[in-house]
């Protein structure tokens, strides 16, 4: 089961009302050209993530719609208090796995989970970053379910593919 944001039934809702109208005055073949087109950057750039283990080309074009979603500001506030919520406790989660390790303690998660996993990065151990902040990148995936409702399917905080990081060293 899914939701349709664009449709109420057979009605387009009212937020979608223009981007309708836009859609339906462009050509189908002029869409797929853009579209083409998208892809064709993203390759080229270098807009792609690595799936290892099923044969062929491991790099993979980034999921790209050329379809924007469209909030309300009403919806837009309510989903950007959660992502800010969330951010904040992704670094609190790190903040504190390499730091006192409270929620490990606690039991509400398991230390193997944490300490042995791949992506542990022991030389963080007891390093906290300016303003306690680890991630400053973090994808929160969401979808909406309904009218009103939105469903968070994962956080995502680690380096995103496509994004470059600049290291200055300071010398003294």
């Amino acid at each position: 089961m899914y939701y349709n944001e664009m449709f109420d039934g057979d009605r387009v809702r009212a937020p979608y009302a223009m981007l309708s109208n836009w859609i339906a005055t462009m050509p189908a073949e002029f869409r797929q050209m853009k579209q083409a087109e998208a892809e064709a950057l993203f390759r080229r750039i270098g807009i792609t993530f690595a799936v290892y283990g099923e044969g062929g080309d491991p790099d993979r074009l980034m999921p790209f719609d050329m379809m924007p979603r469209v909030f309300l500001q009403d919806e837009w506030r309510k989903l950007e208090r959660g992502i800010k919520q969330r951010a904040r406790a992704l670094n609190a989660f790190l903040r504190d796995v390499y730091g006192r390790g409270e929620i490990i303690r606690a039991g509400r998660v398991p230390a193997a989970l944490v300490y042995r996993n791949i992506a542990y990065e022991k030389a963080m151990v007891g390093f906290v970053p300016p303003r306690g902040v680890y991630s400053h990148i973090v994808g929160i995936d969401i979808v909406r379910t309904g009218r009103d409702e939105f469903h968070v399917l994962e956080d995502n905080c680690r380096t995103p593919s496509g994004s470059a990081t600049c290291w200055r060293t300071a010398r003294s």
